[in-house]
């Protein structure tokens, strides 16, 4: 009464349930009757009362409590992470006891498993009897509703057939009875009902026993050997709470009328907390938790009320019983609290066996079974009905972690792959290098992994990638040419990766590259020595520091400034987290630019597109003069002369030393400084300048997020790099003159010096008052050559990694 007042009064949401507290109070009566039997062993018959008394309170107490603090810790919310199969295995466990329950309370015999103890009592006319009536109660309550809304449906009473079904039975009973001329006593002897208890005031729950006097009060010992049964007594209670909310959310998507926030998600902490208060209230009024009420509150729901009325009614319905001292037990037969009882347990026994309806079918031999997961709701039942609940619970968990270790093992954790052909990083190439790469791409093979790498799912992908990097090295392959010399791994979408996985994957390939790594997955793989060459702007985000030897690079040119910034929460960086790994992880030195890891994709593929054109490009036929010019720029970061420019670009000679005095030229531009992002043509001679994405201040962002994903260095994310010879602002000077620029509200476009291609750039600016003021011939040649730039850049971004 006390604990249902609490929380309709506090409960957070009006038509929510914390159900099947049924079981709660069949454990109860079992550790109450488990500890009477003992005393009374022990010849101390007069302390079983206070100590049952003290082992209700102090279970009900120590339920609230830790309710309370599962609660507050956030950690009740984990419970809803069951598997769903488990789920449903608890609520076949909850169906099969309280079947049980129906046919041991009917019938007055003892059950053990699912079997009666004394087969013969169970058969004899005394116990049939009930039975008999239980089971027609039970057919007369799954059944009657539905005839009902056969005969009548448009009658207004049909709201009310089920309430109708279950009192019926009763009715007929006490009818039958009175016909008879059976007395309640008649009754009681026979076994029907219940004795009739000695009249007490309700004062005397806290007058008669004092459970805390060690002399004549509750039995220590018994209540410090309970103590795992009370832990256990707490599980189930979070549990029930758990199914409740899953039954009664499943079965109504949105609040009744009236509820403010109908659509509220539910937050299942603040409700188990609720919960909590709820039982250490009823604790401290002696009582015992047992007036939650999934049924009746769904079918109340289904009547159009709501929670809070439903759970008031109850607690003024006991607290009649309560207060008047009525014996309810001796007027209510045995049967019937055993139908309301079983009927419960077949709803919840049928919705778990018939659960493989909502899983995906499996086919085996061409005959369509059960989903391998629906397995794991029988396991929890057939285990449960021959030990216990936890143990079938347990038994559940552990065949779901088998099912999902088999599956992982199983499935790929190649979510996509693609080639050097069809790949190609955002920084933007000339013709004859695209054709080169198109052409000699399917040299590097690239793989998105995702999910969580563990030594099954590293196995499944170890063996994939000495099946496409090994394939075609045999020099006497037919196709020698389809060699693959190198292979990207882009762990955007790995939140981790286990040692077992990372030894892997050293063991068994070699020549492989890594690259959008989180600092779980850098750590692992530069552990077991995976990785131990990081390129040079890596080592600068994770800020680790190379102490340059005689022939090396000098220290300031292996500090570069990124266009992308600072680390980001989501990036292995941070100098406390790292400051060990100079000396625990040493890696190779920079000088030998034979790197294996990178922050990025496109560092990747720029690595290894460089060596590939150096290979069957630069090195293998004569090019151009230009060509070479601009190769020889981009490596050294040398300035690209004039004449280069004017001819990889198809312009007449001449034509930069006539544009330059209507430019404003910029020279010795360091690494990371901006350009000004105004409206006008950028002409890039030396270095690279890199367009990226950056996030307005005050914008929000997930600061919690475990992968890498598409998230760049500090909120920053490279639209596309520009090296010599290209016109940057193409886009953006003709959008805005025809007003048709769109705009993100929650980044800004701006203009970086790039860190590749050299450490000083020179770019010439072009505004659009000195475009208006052009002679037109100079103007025309410019609006050809945006235009050859601005379909090469399109061919370029079909090709460019996402």
């Amino acid at each position: 009464m006390a604990g249902s007042a609490f929380y309709a009064a506090f409960g957070r949401l009006q038509y929510n349930t914390n159900a099947t507290q049924e079981v709660c109070a069949i454990l109860y009566g079992a550790m109450a009757q488990n500890a009477a039997l003992f005393l009374k062993r022990r010849g101390k018959s007069d302390l079983i009362q206070p100590t049952i008394l003290a082992l209700i309170v102090s279970s009900t107490m120590l339920t609230g409590v830790c309710s309370v603090l599962l609660g507050k810790l956030g950690v009740g919310k984990l419970m809803l992470r069951f598997p769903t199969p488990v789920t449903n295995g608890f609520l076949g466990t909850i169906g099969w006891f309280l079947v049980r329950t129906a046919l041991q309370v009917s019938s007055g015999v003892q059950f053990q498993y699912f079997y009666p103890v004394d087969l013969t009592a169970f058969l004899s006319f005394r116990s049939l009897g009930p039975v008999s009536c239980l089971l027609a109660m039970v057919a007369f309550i799954r059944h009657g509703p539905s005839i009902i809304a056969r005969k009548l449906p448009d009658s207004r009473l049909l709201k009310l057939s089920g309430l109708f079904c279950q009192l019926c039975p009763l009715v007929i009973f006490y009818a039958i009875t009175s016909a008879l001329g059976l007395s309640m006593e008649e009754l009681s002897t026979s076994g029907w009902t219940y004795p009739t208890q000695t009249s007490r005031s309700f004062s005397s729950l806290w007058t008669t026993y004092d459970i805390y006097n060690p002399h004549g009060g509750a039995d220590i010992g018994v209540l410090i050997y309970n103590i795992p049964s009370m832990l256990m007594l707490v599980m189930m209670s979070v549990l029930c709470t758990m199914t409740g909310v899953l039954g009664i959310t499943g079965k109504f998507r949105m609040g009744p009328d009236g509820d403010p926030a109908p659509m509220e998600v539910i937050d299942f902490d603040a409700e188990l907390t609720t919960v909590g208060f709820g039982s250490i209230f009823t604790a401290l009024s002696n009582g015992v938790v047992t007036f939650h009420r999934l049924g009746s509150s769904i079918q109340l729901r289904m009547d159009g009320g709501t929670h809070r009325l439903a759970v008031f009614t109850s607690s003024c319905f006991v607290g009649i019983f309560f207060f008047t001292s009525l014996p309810l037990g001796h007027y209510i037969p045995k049967f019937f609290l055993g139908g309301l009882f079983m009927g419960s347990g077949l709803s919840f026994l049928e919705s778990a066996f018939l659960s493989f309806r909502s899983l995906p079918p499996q086919k085996f031999m061409g005959y369509r079974l059960p989903s391998p997961q629906y397995w794991v709701t029988v396991a929890c039942i057939l285990v449960a009905a021959f030990s216990s609940p936890f143990q079938g619970i347990g038994a559940g968990l552990t065949l779901s972690l088998v099912i999902f270790l088999w599956d992982s093992a199983q499935s790929s954790p190649i979510a996509s792959m693609s080639t050097g052909s069809h790949t190609v990083s955002r920084t933007f190439r000339p013709f004859w290098e695209l054709e080169a790469l198109c052409l000699h791409g399917h040299r590097i093979l690239l793989f998105y992994l995702q999910g969580q790498l563990f030594f099954g799912s590293g196995q499944n992908l170890a063996s994939s990638l000495v099946e496409a990097i090994e394939d075609g090295l045999d020099p006497d392959a037919a196709e020698p040419g389809r060699i693959s010399q190198y292979c990207i791994l882009s762990f955007g979408k790995v939140t981790s990766i286990d040692a077992s996985a990372a030894e892997q994957l050293r063991m068994a390939v070699k020549r492989v590259i890594f690259c959008r790594m989180n600092s779980q997955v850098f750590d692992a793989l530069s552990v077991l020595k995976v990785v131990t060459s990081p390129d040079l702007d890596l080592r600068q985000l994770l800020d680790l520091q190379t102490t340059p030897t005689r022939g090396e690079i000098t220290a300031e040119e292996s500090t570069v400034f990124t266009e992308f910034g600072d680390a980001t929460p989501t990036s292995p960086t941070t100098a406390t987290a790292l400051s060990c790994w100079g000396k625990g992880k040493p890696f190779k030195s920079p000088a030998y630019e034979d790197y294996d890891a990178f922050d990025d994709v496109t560092d990747a593929l720029d690595y290894t597109g460089d060596r590939l054109l150096e290979t069957y490009l630069y090195g293998s036929r004569e090019l151009k003069e230009y060509m070479l010019e601009y190769r020889v720029a981009c490596s050294s970061g040398s300035r690209l002369p004039n004449l280069a420019f004017e001819a990889m670009n198809l312009l007449p000679q001449g034509f930069m030393r006539t544009i330059q005095p209507f430019c404003t030229v910029q020279l010795g531009l360091a690494s990371g400084q901006r350009v000004p992002d105004g409206d006008a043509f950028v002409f890039v001679l030396q270095g690279a300048i890199a367009v990226v994405d950056e996030l307005l201040e005050g914008s929000t962002t997930n600061q919690g997020v475990s992968i890498k994903g598409f998230q760049g260095r500090r909120h920053k994310r490279l639209r596309k790099r520009y090296p010599p010879g290209s016109i940057v602002g193409k886009h953006e000077f003709f959008l805005k003159s025809l007003q048709r620029r769109l705009g993100d509200a929650g980044a800004a476009t701006s203009r970086v010096v790039s860190s590749k291609f050299g450490h000083t750039t020179e770019v010439w600016i072009l505004t659009r008052s000195a475009w208006e003021s052009l002679p037109e011939e100079l103007a025309t040649l410019l609006q050809d050559l945006s235009l050859r730039q601005l379909a090469e850049e399109k061919q370029h971004s079909l090709l460019s990694d996402s």
